[in-house]
């Protein structure tokens, strides 16, 4: 039982279920009827397999910045780490050719991509950060290009590329004396930790701004500006007091994390329906 449950800890459920979340509300912003279970499900799968793979190279990592997780703390051998990742990548790349050929190549994409970041992109100089940024962002454009209207997608992906963009950096910064012990060099590292957490800053600062305007300016119902000023601005606003106030950087991951299903539960009761 254990071991099981340090496989679904590797996999990042949370992740994956807001993942799958992005895409499922990009689908229904379209106003399209039914569900696309078989996209939900690769994403699913796909989110999972780049979760598993980065704890794989990041082991060494993780036992400065994250001893508790499964492969840091040798809860899990390194053999069914690999197997997990390979059953996690096989579904969705064998889900994917189901479908159609643009999602197909989309959800393969995902896998392979999100495999060089662990590997390689994820310790150089903010790539990794854009990439991560660039792979959540697009589940709200990979949900709308199958409700027929790609287009819909456009704003909450470029909010939510800026939310993790902002989010991964913070992260960074929090982990940089394992990062720094791997030869890694991101952002914090190459730039310092000041000028990477101001970058963190002026992106929530900007989010704050950005997010209620599409309600203020008509194109989205009040309820999608309701619940940003209720939830979303607000989190945004307490990790800048965290950050400003030098409090705990895990604490802004957190607030963020929350704040990411709060960002979908708006964009999904967005559209003038």
């Amino acid at each position: 039982m254990k071991k099981f449950l340090s496989l679904v800890v590797l996999a990042r459920p949370h992740n994956v279920v807001a993942a799958t979340l992005s895409v499922a509300v990009g689908f229904a912003m379209t106003g399209s009827s039914g569900w696309p279970y078989l996209i939900l499900a690769a994403a699913a799968f796909a989110t999972a397999a780049g979760n598993t793979i980065n704890d794989i190279y990041d082991v060494d990592i993780d036992r400065v910045n994250k001893p508790h997780r499964p492969l840091a703390a040798k809860a899990l051998g390194m053999g069914a780490a690999v197997a997990l990742y390979v059953f996690l990548a096989a579904a969705a790349v064998i889900i994917a050719f189901t479908l159609s050929a643009p999602v197909a190549v989309w959800i393969v994409i995902w896998v392979v991509l999100l495999h060089i970041y662990s590997w390689r992109l994820k310790r150089m100089y903010l790539i990794g950060n854009v990439l991560v940024g660039a792979v959540g962002a697009s589940g709200f454009l990979l949900g709308a290009h199958a409700g027929g209207d790609i287009r819909v997608g456009a704003i909450p992906a470029a909010f939510t590329f800026l939310f993790i963009m902002g989010r991964e950096i913070v992260k960074d910064t929090a982990d940089i004396e394992g990062d720094r012990a791997c030869h890694a060099e991101t952002f914090p590292i190459v730039s310092g930790r000041r000028a990477a957490l101001t970058t963190a800053l002026a992106m929530f600062l900007a989010l704050c701004i950005l997010f209620p305007i599409p309600s203020f300016a008509g194109y989205y119902r009040a309820a999608y500006g309701l619940i940003v000023l209720l939830t979303v601005v607000p989190l945004l606003l307490a990790s800048i007091w965290v950050i400003v106030r030098r409090r705990s950087l895990g604490l802004v991951s957190a607030l963020l994390k929350v704040g990411m299903f709060f960002g979908c539960a708006a964009f999904y009761f967005a559209p003038r329906r």
